[in-house]
């Protein structure tokens, strides 16, 4: 089963900035990089913790905010500190419709038919 959450309407994220959004159990974190919107689960790859957008030496990173792993916000790539490399932040699928960017969230099958 399949639901689109709703992200941000296009245009509300400015160049270079974030927005985070509930995405499921998780929460996401959506990026405007020169015009094309990204969005990831805001977990670390190394123990789970929260990411946001800060600086370093002039630009711009996802910095966990628990123990300082920093990530590329183009790619989700882990690019420095305690996160394993090679890793990444889990991308998160986005479609844009009637002028708004949604998530797709796919959920397992109800067993009970609700």
């Amino acid at each position: 089963m399949q639901r689109k959450i709703l992200v941000a309407r296009v245009g509300e994220i400015p160049v270079g900035r974030t927005k985070s959004f509930r995405f499921g159990v998780h929460n996401g974190i959506a990026y405007n990089d020169q015009g094309v919107i990204k969005a990831y689960v805001n977990r670390c790859t190394h123990m789970g913790g929260p990411v946001c957008l800060s600086e370093t030496q002039g630009k711009k990173v996802f910095r966990c905010q628990w123990h300082q792993a920093e990530f590329a916000p183009e790619t989700g790539m882990a690019i420095e500190g305690e996160a394993p490399q090679g890793t990444m932040l889990a991308p998160i699928e986005l479609m844009e419709e009637g002028g708004a960017i949604f998530a797709q969230l796919v959920l397992p099958e109800d067993p009970f038919n609700f």
